[in-house]
């Protein structure tokens, strides 16, 4: 079992900091002739009082940042009101007060809603630190006039991490002249680097009756990036940050009601538990932090959303656990396609084992335990950009019932260790930066039912960008190696699974190895853009080889790829009499296997708008063109499919309206006759000062004339039978949120979905490559398959008048509801109180025929999970 915290790496991690922290960034030199900059001021004795009125002495002496310029409606215009910003600070925090004045004081939108929610139908105020100062990250702190908060963690210039919290306070007053809002930020809130004197910060304000967004430093829609707009806060002497220690420790407990057969010796109705945790958080220094977690409670509020997958593929879902999601920035290490070499998601994963197919009855827990994991971040002065993470979970024993009555126990998911080690270096003031990844896996592999998974996986990679032409361009790469051990059954499994299918017969380029014990390959990249200005383009390049595999730590679909991807922008952001602004983009991409096999060619025309009334959408039109599938036969020979047509529509009305709309319509026409899908999605909003209720059906109508059924090997042979698809769904998204004030809310969630398939006119694959959709595949007549009742389709495949074969009834008909209700109380800074009340429902039927009525009616009838959870956490600082 390997350690939980490598104290060796996490000591050469700190010395290698240390060593680099003697060199400083600074704003980049593009900008550098049209930096705005501010003094903050430090207060000795008495610092400002957070209660909303700015007449505390303090704030008479400091230096006033105003003059700010509008991003939207009208780009580099003045803002339509003045804003007034002051900065001062201290031993322990930076404080900010913004006077916002409006000459109609009577129309400040300030609706009340709890932490974090996205109203854009409020005024609001923004403090924007670039604390690090390397113009690529920044902390948010906003706030509306009814003092409802939210932050987010800014990275890669331009992306949002909505997810990061901090602790910190604020305090409104709404009068004759406008509002105002004063800002307390904790210093040991922040990451910086000791010695600095000066950082990166900008000031935001949002008018919502003009959709107007004005910032002090100007950040246009031209500009190539956003934290590089920022300006300079100068004047911080002496400013460093107390060693943080930060305690959260958590208590659940929860009552679990389950239906349940009498005989099932597993089923307890009514199910008492509780768990204790403990998350602890460090700071090394004002610039790197070290957290832990102990029995860590990753339970979700919200469940992952209900789908029927009929692809190869695994479905990703986000990360929504706190301890995964700190730290995004330094750990992030993206390929082409939206794949991932990290991919938090992994630890504490569902079970990939299981119990013998024919028990009766079984007992398997959702998830992995985590034991606990630790991680070492940060970032220096020189640019160093480092971070560590290791995890451990426990192994995983599910229980059943086996054919002689007895009780049995099966290994499903061993011992395991997670680590990644990524290092990224910044020059340039951010405008270019080299890095690195690595990513190891480590399971103990002690019981044969196990054997099918890898020992070891590891993956090492590194990665650039650099920045030129004023920070208009932008050329970035990657490349990275991967490598997995394993015995004989593990290896053989990445061989033959849907990312690569090795054992393609038709596949002159792959080659698969039964014997093998270790898989390898490589990935790579590079993409150069034009990345400022209302023209915009960009070109990319890339590659998986067949080998590569990720999947152990990181979200990797597909390997065997070669990648290319050309695109054009125009962006418009004058408003005239129409439209306040609109874009338009054109993008062309193409895939191959690295056999020269092409399996995708993509051309997209994509427009975003807002209309002069401030109604807004997209429209996109999107053709596939016919291609190779090496998936759609599931290891078997690539399958010719056709192409088609793929028109998407949006349209949502004024949210500034107490009432408001949204339209989706998303289609697709393909080439095949019958290869038809309608996805209509209306949705309704209606909000109060308080109160946010939205309503959301979605109806969805599939027709697929070859949608893959399964494979059967007949006297040596493989057989690949399709058939007819018809497919209907509809679910229905209710949200109801009711704030009390910006620490007290409810939420209620509601998600029914009914989704029917039925299937006909099966077929096999005869000539998977010809010219012509119908000669690819032979129909079976009336008396070549017939239904047994055993609810199975045997299949006479050579017309003797006997079965060859045979196959289940791929119908399906899955209901399913998913609800919660949560009040959520923030009682004191970082402590937070839940009482949550979930409910779940599933039914699978194999009849497929779509039935609103009887659909809704046996979802309500259906046994139902009730889950009562009550968790307090409390923030101890030290």
């Amino acid at each position: 079992m390997r350690s939980l915290v490598p104290v060796s790496m996490i000591t050469l991690l700190w010395s290698l900091a240390q060593a680099l922290n003697a060199q400083e960034s600074s704003r980049p030199g593009w900008a550098a002739d049209s930096l705005r900059q501010v003094a903050a001021l430090r207060v000795e004795k008495a610092p400002p009082r957070i209660d909303g009125h700015l007449d505390d002495p303090a704030w008479a002496s400091a230096p006033i940042a105003t003059g700010f310029v509008q991003r939207e409606p009208s780009p580099a215009a003045p803002a339509a009101e003045e804003t007034e910003v002051r900065v001062v600070y201290d031993a322990e925090a930076i404080y900010v007060a913004m006077r916002l004045h409006d000459t109609r004081a009577d129309s400040i939108a300030r609706p009340l809603a709890r932490r974090d929610a996205s109203i854009e139908h409020s005024d609001w105020a923004y403090v924007m630190l670039d604390s690090r100062d390397d113009n690529r990250t920044a902390y948010v702190f906003a706030v509306n006039p009814r003092e409802v908060r939210k932050d987010l963690f800014v990275y890669d210039d331009a992306r949002e991490d909505p997810t990061w919290d901090a602790v910190w306070s604020v305090a409104t007053r709404v009068d004759s002249a406008g509002w105002t809002a004063e800002f307390r930020i904790p210093l040991s809130q922040l990451r910086f680097s000791p010695g600095q004197t000066s950082w990166g910060v900008n000031f935001g304000r949002y008018l919502a009756r003009r959709g107007e967004r004005s910032f002090w430093s100007p950040w246009l829609p031209s500009s190539p990036g956003y934290v590089s707009s920022f300006g300079v806060l100068a004047g911080l002497g002496g400013v460093s940050a107390p060693r943080r220690l930060e305690l959260l420790p958590y208590a659940v407990g929860r009552l679990t009601r389950a239906p349940g057969e009498d005989a099932d010796p597993f089923h307890r109705p009514n199910e008492p538990g509780g768990s204790l945790g403990l998350d602890l958080s460090y700071g090394l220094s004002s610039d790197f932090s070290l957290t832990a977690t102990l029995n860590p409670d990753f339970g979700q509020v919200e469940a992952d959303p209900a789908e029927v997958n009929l692809t190869a593929f695994e479905t990703r879902f986000e990360e929504r656990r706190p301890f995964f999601l700190e730290g995004t920035d330094i750990f992030e290490f993206g390929l082409s396609g939206g794949e991932d070499l990290f991919y938090p998601r992994r630890i504490g994963r569902r079970p990939q084992g299981g119990v013998p197919g024919s028990a009766r009855f079984r007992e398997v827990p959702e998830a992995s335990t985590i034991l606990g994991a630790v991680k070492l971040s940060g970032k220096t002065s020189g640019g160093w950009s480092l971070g560590f993470l290791d995890a451990l979970t426990a192994p995983v024993t599910g229980r059943y019932v086996a054919s002689d009555r007895q009780v049995r126990e099966a290994a499903v998911e061993p011992w395991t260790n997670y680590g990644v080690l990524r290092a990224t270096r910044d020059f340039r003031g951010g405008g270019s930066s080299v890095g690195a990844i690595f990513t190891a896996t480590h399971r103990s592999i002690e019981d044969d039912a196990l054997a099918f998974l890898p020992d070891a996986a590891f993956v090492g990679g590194m990665d650039a960008r650099h920045r030129f032409g004023g920070g208009d361009y932008e050329v970035r790469g990657y490349a990275a190696a991967s490598q997995v051990r394993g015995g004989v059954p593990a290896i053989q499994r990445l061989q033959r699974n849907s990312a690569r299918y090795l054992q393609r017969p038709d596949a002159w380029h792959l080659d698969y190895h039964p014997d093998a014990t270790v898989l390898g390959g490589a990935a790579a990249s590079l993409q150069v853009a034009r990345i400022g200005g209302s023209w915009r383009w960009e070109a990319e390049g890339s590659l998986l080889s067949p080998g590569f595999e990720a999947n152990d730590l990181g979200y990797q679909p597909v390997a065997d790829r070669i990648f290319q991807r050309l695109a054009v922008e125009y962006r418009r952001h004058r408003p005239g009499p129409r439209f306040r602004r609109w874009d338009l983009r054109l993008s062309q991409g193409s895939d191959w296997t690295s056999g020269g096999e092409r399996v995708g060619t993509v051309t997209t025309l994509f427009s975003n708008f807002e209309l002069a009334n401030r109604w807004s959408g997209f429209a996109q039109l999107m053709r596939r063109y016919p291609a190779l599938s090496t998936s759609a036969l599931r290891g078997g020979p690539a399958l010719q499919i056709p192409g088609y047509w793929r028109p998407v529509v949006s349209l949502r009305t004024d949210r500034r309206k107490r009432v408001s709309g949204r339209l989706l319509v998303n289609a697709k026409l393909g080439d095949a006759e019958g290869d038809r899908f309608l996805d209509v999605s209306p949705s309704v909003e209606l909000r109060t000062a308080a109160l946010e209720l939205s309503v959301g059906p979605s109806m969805e109508w599939n027709r697929d004339p070859w949608q893959y059924v399964g494979q059967r090997e007949v006297d040596g042979e493989r057989h690949y039978f399709f058939g007819r698809l018809r497919q209907a769904e509809l679910s229905l998204k209710a949200r109801l949120n009711y704030t009390f004030s910006p620490g007290l809310s409810f939420q209620l969630y509601a998600e029914p979905f009914l989704n029917a398939g039925t299937y006909d006119r099966f077929a096999e694959v005869t000539s998977p490559r010809a010219a012509e959709t119908g000669d690819r595949f032979r129909r079976f007549e009336p008396g070549d398959l017939f239904r047994s009742e055993a609810d199975r389709y045997r299949v006479d495949l050579d017309g003797d008048g006997r079965t060859d074969t045979e196959f289940r009834n791929p119908d399906f008909n899955v209901r399913q509801l998913r609800s919660n209700a949560v009040l959520r109380w923030e009682y004191g800074p970082g402590s937070t109180l839940f009482l949550v009340w979930s409910q779940g429902r599933r039914e699978s039927l194999t009849d497929g025929t779509f039935d609103l009525r009887e659909g809704a009616a046996g979802l309500w009838k259906a046994p139902s999970t009730n889950v009562l959870l009550l968790k307090v956490s409390r923030w101890v600082p030290f």
